[in-house]
């Protein structure tokens, strides 16, 4: 080689070199950003300076795309950031085109797919920070986002070529905000990582993740869209933390049992998958991994199950915690195992290199991460092609569903007890992109007539597995913790069949069936041209109950009618609804609620009670409760005039001159009385309401309130008030009666005013509920009276429990005559995570039965 070419080579390699240290230079580190290490003791960045990093990031290279995909529920942006080559980049929706064209089979033959499948790149999705306490993946997310898009490690730049990531530096922005400020806050006082006195989501807290196939809350709703909507990820991982004195993370394959719905190859490339970020953990000396413990595969409202049975490979990452950002000091004699695949904390098959304690930091999490999803961005490069075509294959075989012993098809009849529940319902499905079909003409099938308007949602479409899960009937396995001992809990619920949760008529039709169908794209609004004012509503509709309040706020005159009513061809139960306005008063409440106004035909001359809109107190302190939270978002939705109860108000007094109901969701009896007293918490949110508050609440109710308990809160008044109604099962064994997360038979007086609506045999949601038992009244005192009560025999409508013949015939809504006013004891959660919609008019019913 001559010495002028030598030369001239040397300068172009010196240049080159100079062009991609310029460009690493060009990039902005979080840790010039924040002014600290990502991960530092005691340092945590906001999510307001998270997403300000992130969109400076994309400004300073092609790699990365900055987006807001929706709101939260307190209007924070959700943001979406996605990170690959530039070239990548640069064809993003090529790549979008091949992603959505695999995920529906019957747009593609076999041969097409496979091509898509040697041309797409994999689309892989990090959900972080859904459980705004666990903190770390908000912050590692920018570190994982600059070293994705820095490109100094060759191997995963390599890997970039075939993988988009798609970043969620937070699901929960408002959370993260409310912990952060709550740390910063105290850090450097006694009170340093303590808890959050309050939900660290709106209304959620801890469910946000459980709420995943209802889809209440505004991030998860927007959410979806960017897992199979307007983006579409064939892989996913859900963050979270855990407890500190455990393993250090867990990485699937995932604890007994599976989900029998999701996709077979779905399981195996979670393992495959979960096994090679475990493998790059033990390379990197990361030591404490476990797998195949813990956390099943069964539950279906977490993010997990809506993605797999979308055909995504969703696994879940659990790192243990710190006190937020503050280090903590585990010593070896408190590391501990679990009943669910480590009995013992020491070496196992699915824990081979235990971590032996010390000290664990904020920074430990995020290195565990980084190395965890670095490794997954290059297992999925290593399969992108067979990731890619299993994805396509997994909804073809889905579109053959029936053929492999799935039902054909649920039919959904147009007559409805409840339209506003039906309607709910049919939203989840139209939201997750299932297909719902119309018959447009009367059709034969399952032995029956089914009339013109029946809706059809079949098995055989590419996310028939999620319409499955959702509607059939659920049969949980008897798990022991050793042959002949006591349950082994499931991780969440056991069930959540909609049709029994929701109070819908559906029926599941196993054979095909031939009809004429139309799409149904979006549901119908109903006729909001009321000719007529006074007009009707239905009690059985949901719907009508946000009506009612919307017309109170508005001064509409509405009563409540005392016995069943004929009128329009029609014949209301005893409870409907009498609005006498404006009929564009009418109209308007019509077209904002969906409920439908009937028409009266004449005078009616029935005993009736006119409605005065009161207002509620729902009990809010300083022991968080999911229970309030969810009850505050049904309040809200349903629009009713509340406003949130604190400890000291209830202990000031005097609580019949500003309210007419007041609703304790929850906590139990301990957290309601006595709060939190621990010495990590500031003395501004110690305490509860006292003796003196138990004192106030009862003097309510006999000057003419309504107290409404639900669940373990029902022990307050119960054990408090000398009331004949007592816990029927407090300290009976799990081995003795158990079931967890189960919906069961319900008998409902519906001539009762809180049964008005109900069917007379419906279901319940049985989640942590607490049997109730009535005793004689003595003479003189406070009597009661069962409005609801479980059924005498066989229960079990779905999912598990043992020893129900404890339960047959026991009260599950109890109403008490205390003085002037009532107690209404729900036993069950008649709200429960705003799922329960089939239960809601019993709450609804006791409020306005508080009305006077």
């Amino acid at each position: 080689m001559s010495s002028r070419r030598f030369f001239s080579l040397c300068l172009w390699t010196a240049l080159a070199t100079l062009i991609k240290v310029s460009a690493l230079t060009a990039l902005t580190s979080p840790e010039e950003f924040l002014g600290f290490r990502v991960g530092a003791d005691y340092k945590l960045a906001r999510y307001d300076r998270i997403i300000q990093y992130l969109e400076k990031l994309s400004q300073e290279t092609g790699k990365v795309r900055y987006e807001t995909v929706g709101r939260s529920t307190l209007g924070e942006p959700l943001v979406l950031t996605v990170i690959s080559t530039a070239e990548n980049m640069q064809n993003l929706k090529r790549y979008r085109d091949i992603a959505r064209g695999l995920s529906d089979p019957r747009t593609l033959n076999a041969n097409e797919a496979e091509i898509l499948a040697g041309q797409g790149k994999v689309f892989l999705l990090l959900l972080c920070n859904q459980h705004s306490s666990e903190i770390a993946s908000s912050n590692m997310a920018l570190e994982l986002a600059y070293d994705l898009a820095a490109g100094e490690d060759p191997e995963l730049e390599k890997a970039l070529e075939d993988v988009i990531v798609m970043l969620i530096p937070s699901a929960n922005p408002d959370g993260q905000e409310m912990i952060v400020d709550y740390y910063d806050k105290y850090v450097g006082t006694p009170y340093e990582g303590g808890n959050l006195p309050w939900l660290y989501h709106h209304y959620a807290g801890h469910d946000d993740n459980r709420d995943w196939f209802m889809l209440n809350l505004a991030e998860n709703d927007a959410l979806v869209d960017v897992f199979y909507g307007n983006w579409q990820a064939q892989v996913l991982v859900d963050v979270h933390q855990m407890g500190m004195t455990g393993v250090r993370m867990f990485v699937p394959p995932f604890f007994d049992p599976p989900n029998p719905n999701n996709h077979l190859l779905i399981w195996n490339q979670i393992e495959l998958l979960g096994a090679f970020m475990k493998f790059c953990l033990a390379e990197a000396g990361k030591k404490g991994v476990i797998s195949n413990a813990i956390y099943s595969g069964w539950y279906q409202g977490s993010v997990r199950p809506n993605a797999t049975q979308h055909n995504i490979t969703a696994l879940l990452t659990e790192s243990a915690g710190v006190q937020i950002a503050s280090p903590v000091y585990v010593d070896p004699a408190e590391l501990e195992g679990t009943d669910k695949g480590l009995p013992e904390y020491g070496v196992r098959m699915n824990f081979t290199d235990p971590w032996p304690g010390g000290w664990w930091r904020l920074r430990d999490i995020v290195e565990y991460q980084l190395v965890a999803f670095k490794g997954l961005v290059k297992v999925c490069s290593d399969n992108r092609r067979k990731l890619l075509r299993n994805f396509y294959r997994m909804g073809a075989e889905t579109v053959d569903l029936p053929s492999q012993g799935a039902p054909y098809a649920y039919l959904i009849p147009p007559e409805q007890r409840d339209p506003g529940s039906t309607s709910r319902m049919l939203k989840i499905f139209l939201r997750t992109r299932c297909e719902i079909q119309r018959s447009v003409i009367p059709f034969n099938a399952g032995n029956r007539e089914w009339p013109a308007g029946t809706l059809v949602i079949k098995t055989g479409q590419p996310y028939g597995r999620f319409v499955k899960d959702l509607l059939e009937v659920k049969k949980y396995p008897d798990l022991r913790k050793y042959p002949g001992g006591p349950p082994q809990p499931p991780y969440d619920n056991a069930a959540w069949t909609l049709p029994l949760l929701m109070g819908v008529e559906v029926e599941e039709i196993r054979e095909p069936f031939v009809t004429q169908l139309e799409p149904l794209s979006a549901l119908q609004s109903p006729d909001s041209s009321t000719k007529t004012s006074p007009a009707l509503l239905d009690c059985r509709d949901n719907n009508s109950y946000r009506a009612v309040n919307l017309l109170l706020k508005n001064k509409v005159k509405v009563s409540q009618i005392g016995q069943p009513v004929s009128t329009s061809g029609k014949t209301l139960p005893a409870g409907c609804f009498l609005a006498e306005g404006k009929t564009e008063e009418l109209e308007e409440v019509a077209r904002k609620t969906g409920a439908g106004f009937i028409p009266l035909e004449w005078r009616l001359v029935v005993p009736r009670r006119q409605l005065k809109q009161g207002k509620i107190g729902l009990y809010q302190g300083f022991v968080p409760s999911t229970d309030e939270g969810w009850t505050r978002y049904i309040l809200d939705r349903f629009e009713f005039n509340y406003e949130s109860l604190t400890n000291d108000r209830v202990r000031k007094g005097n609580l019949f001159k500003d309210y007419a109901v007041i609703i304790l969701p929850g906590p139990d009896k301990d957290g309601i009385v006595k709060g939190d007293d621990s010495e990590f918490t500031p003395p501004e949110y110690r305490g509860g309401i006292g003796r003196d508050g138990i004192r106030e609440l009862k003097e309510f109710v006999i000057k003419g309130g309504t107290l409404i308990a639900i669940k373990e809160a029902c022990r307050l008044p119960v054990e408090e008030f000398d009331i004949p109604v007592h816990e029927e099962l407090r300290g009976v064994a799990d081995s003795e009666f158990f079931c967890p997360g189960s919906m069961l038979k319900l008998e409902v007086d519906n001539s009762h005013p809180l049964g008005y609506g109900m069917p007379e045999k419906g279901a319940c949601y049985f989640v942590d509920a607490l049997p109730l038992g009535t005793d004689v009244p003595k003479a003189g005192g406070p009597d009661r009276r069962v409005v609801a009560r479980y059924g005498s025999e066989d229960i079990l409508l779905s999912g598990w429990i043992i020893g129900e013949r404890k339960i047959h015939g026991l009260p599950a809504v109890v109403q008490v005559n205390l003085g002037q006013g009532h107690v209404v004891l729900c036993g069950i959660g008649v709200q429960e995570r705003a799922q329960s919609w089939g239960t809601f008019k019993l709450l609804f019913n006791a409020i306005f039965d508080g009305y006077r």
